[in-house]
């Protein structure tokens, strides 16, 4: 009997062998489990990258600190090529030695508020009563051009505290079940997404700052976007000492306070002071080390872990991201200690940079990988067999992002499948944004990043001088970091690497 080429096709399809099954190296996990759950040092690690070294705002000297100090802990460690990757700061460092915020009429108080990073500081004491305006956008200017020279500026309005309510602490069953069920990876699609989206919005963030300066403003003070006393502080968006006035983030409370007597015609009176300097000479610096594959075939691809090293500077950057880095650390450290001889070698980065754009993982995608603009590929782009990502506070995992790549979703439905017990079993095809996968997702690689419960992270943490050691929950980071590592060590002991989603083009000029 003679078959058609389609029926022998169809044939074909019918006989042929089902994916391989991922194999569980169950004793190697319990081994795991042990070391990180019995012997962990992963609070240790988080002292020394909070109390010790933090804040480790990016080109600061904390953060050269912390990268050496996390470097030469890596080598003790036993870990192979530990090292710091530097690269130029696309801006200058900036340091803050001192500050003060003092309410002196109609009664004394010391005012919670601090300093925002890369702005200059007020060339000694500045006393004055302040003016009150609101400037939310370029529309706003002309209303208040030719009058701020000399003055102390209060801008914003007083808005009520809040509730000081905060996410639940774990996400949610309803919560969960539509992670698990989502279809549609949603925006941000990509990293170009979201740069976009950032850029039009930092746009139109920089011209305020500008506007003070070139108006002649003394200082200027701005409520908290929190409130209970919490102060988000980051930058204005600009790095140069002639781009802004000193100017300072208050507690909301105390804005209110100053705005309502100048708006009663109070006349308060203010002493500020602060002294910052900026450093033309910084390095952005990532944290590299390795342990390294053993198979003779397989040894030059690459597992990498990693989160971003760098925070804001008003906390000690504890949930964001010394727990992921802390996380990222200690799963190095089980591995090693329990002399783990993965196939792949398994590769640790933590990246400087992130805050202001991603600059470390960039360095890194670009340098290793790939071109992101052109998509030029770099040799070692064929030997990433995955990067996993660690940053959203102090939860533990709960899952994983596949950033649409449907075809990891049976592998790492079996990968996870010894942490259903902890709660670590969601996948779910969604995006997730904000954190260095994105980096490794835009130039075609498998970047993922691990799912979290929020904690506090956006309601109370993120950004915020509560950023510290007390936010962190112990049992969370070493649940994390035994996921990780075991994630980690049976990505690199498969046949195959993880699959990928199709090759991004060469990026459109705009």
């Amino acid at each position: 009997m003679h078959l058609s080429l389609s029926t022998l096709a169809l044939a074909s399809v019918l006989v042929a062998p089902p994916p391989a099954e991922e194999l569980i190296d169950q004793e190697t996990i319990a081994r795991i489990k042990m070391e990180g759950f019995q012997r962990s040092q992963v609070m240790d690690v988080l002292f020394q990258l909070t109390d010790v070294h933090g804040p480790r705002l990016h080109g600061s000297e904390n953060y050269d600190k912390a990268a050496l100090w996390s470097r030469d802990r890596l080598r003790e460690w036993g870990l192979d090529s530990a090292e710091l990757e530097s690269w130029p700061s696309p801006v200058p460092g900036w340091s803050l030695a001192a500050f003060s915020i003092e309410l002196l009429d109609p009664s004394y108080q010391r005012l919670i508020g601090y300093p925002m990073a890369w702005t200059p500081g007020t060339d000694g004491v500045v006393e004055g009563v302040p003016v009150l305006v609101s400037v939310a956008s370029p529309a706003d200017f002309e209303a208040h051009r030719g009058k701020l020279q000399g003055e102390i500026v209060l801008n914003g309005k007083a808005e009520p505290p809040g509730d000081g309510g905060a996410e639940p602490e774990r996400l949610a069953p309803e919560e969960i079940e539509r992670l698990r069920s989502a279809i549609d990876p949603g925006k941000p699609r990509d990293y170009w997404d979201e740069d976009a989206e950032w850029k039009k919005e930092k746009a139109k963030e920089l011209k305020i700052p500008r506007f003070f300066r070139e108006e002649g403003a003394k200082a200027v003070l701005q409520p908290s976007s929190r409130g209970r006393g919490v102060l988000r502080v980051m930058s204005p968006g600009t790095f140069g000492a002639a781009e802004s006035a000193p100017t300072f983030v208050l507690a909301r409370e105390h804005f209110n306070r100053l705005a309502r007597l100048v708006d009663k015609g109070l006349r308060p009176r203010l002493r500020l002071s602060s002294t910052a300097a900026f450093h033309d000479d910084a390095m952005g610096r990532n944290v590299i080390a390795e342990i390294a594959g053993t198979d003779p075939s397989l040894k030059d691809e690459v597992v990498l872990v990693g989160g971003h090293f760098d925070s804001w500077h008003s906390g000690t950057g504890a949930t964001d991201n010394a727990a992921g880095s802390a996380v990222m650390m200690e799963a190095m450290r089980i591995l090693e200690a329990i002399g783990a001889k993965p196939r792949r070698t398994i590769a640790i980065g933590l990246w400087g940079g992130e805050e202001q754009g991603y600059w470390g993982s960039r360095h890194h995608v670009e340098t290793h990988y790939a071109n992101l603009e052109t998509m030029a590929l770099k040799p070692a782009h064929g030997r990433l067999a995955a990067y996993y990502n660690l940053d959203n506070g102090t939860g533990k995992i709960r899952g994983i992002y596949l950033q649409g790549n449907e075809a990891a979703r049976p592998i790492f439905e079996k990968l996870l499948e010894p942490f259903a017990y902890l709660g670590a079993s969601t996948l779910t095809t969604e995006n997730t944004s904000g954190t260095d996968h994105l980096l490794f997702d835009a130039a075609g690689l498998p970047g993922f990043q691990f799912l979290q419960d929020p904690i506090e992270y956006e309601s109370l943490t993120h950004h915020t001088n509560l950023d510290v050691f007390d936010q962190v929950r112990e049992e969370d980071l070493k649940q994390a970091a035994v996921i990780v590592a075991s994630v980690a060590y049976l990505t690199a002991m498969r046949d195959e690497k993880l699959p990928r989603k199709p090759l991004p083009g060469a990026r459109k000029k705009p």
